[in-house]
């Protein structure tokens, strides 16, 4: 899950609503409303309206149980379908609808996706009405302008990642808190023409580093954190996740502030 929630997710709200949504039980709920084109979100509604009434009026949490629903999905190897559509009830207006089976993407397919990403981030930068890029959202989030010095920045961060992980045994994998990042380099008065480019560059090389790599390479393991041991393959899976969460924050973002909504492809 993006380091925006980080904050939320610490809080005792945002445990519990974690907890609801993580439930072993829930992937065959929300699994089930895909392969009929219902957004996965629509399986806890119910008891987010039962057990959790003062959600209604916190965009926060609603944002983040939508995130925690996507994390779920994505660790199932789903992707977005559709990344709006209409949500039973209330509570939520539109929900991701997540593809119908889970399908885990050959090394090749990762790599061809993650060439991807500066194109069609681009795309939908650009759909996001020029006055208002550099607005964040309602609730928490980055904006526009920030996403894309964001992701930008985090590639040269996995690749520091992968050569750690190709020359040394175990090594730690610490996490980067995107929110900190964001203020600390003024990401919000940054030229987002020139973050693009940048972001391109910066994807390009990391693709190089990819694609020297052998399977047994593939297999050498870091310390994420400090407790979870993921093997390189891993690693470039975690990237292909963080680079789909942000083309669909990208989406919402032209849809939130007047621009074009943008179907995923």
């Amino acid at each position: 899950m993006h380091s925006r929630f980080d904050e939320f997710r610490a809080t005792p709200l945002g445990q519990q609503l974690e907890a609801l949504a993580n439930a072993p039980e829930r992937y065959l709920e929300y699994a089930a409303l895909s392969r009929v084109g219902v957004p996965a979100i629509a399986a806890i509604v119910h008891d987010l309206q039962t057990h959790f009434p003062e959600i209604a009026g916190n965009q926060a949490a609603r944002q983040f149980c939508g995130a925690a629903v996507a994390e779920v999905m994505r660790l199932h190897h789903h992707d977005v379908l559709r990344p709006r559509g209409r949500v039973p009830g209330d509570l939520f207006t539109y929900g991701a609808i997540w593809t119908p089976l889970p399908r885990r993407l050959p090394f090749p397919e990762l790599l061809a996706a993650l060439r991807a990403l500066p194109d069609e981030i681009g795309r939908r930068f650009a759909a996001v009405r020029f006055a208002r890029r550099r607005d964040r959202p309602v609730g928490t989030g980055l904006s526009a302008v920030e996403y894309l010095c964001h992701l930008r920045d985090l590639d040269a961060v996995y690749a520091e990642r992968v050569r750690l992980v190709l020359a040394e045994d175990l090594p730690e994998l610490p996490s980067v808190d995107g929110l900190a990042m964001a203020t600390e380099r003024g990401y919000a008065t940054q030229n987002p023409e020139a973050a693009l480019a940048a972001l391109g560059r910066a994807r390009a090389a990391l693709l190089r580093l990819l694609e020297k790599t052998s399977p047994v390479q593939r297999q050498r393991t870091g310390l994420r954190d400090g407790v979870r041991r993921v093997t390189l393959l891993e690693l470039v899976e975690e990237i292909h996740r963080h680079d789909r969460t942000h083309v669909q924050e990208m989406n919402e973002l032209a849809a939130e502030m007047g621009g074009l909504e943008m179907e995923m492809e």
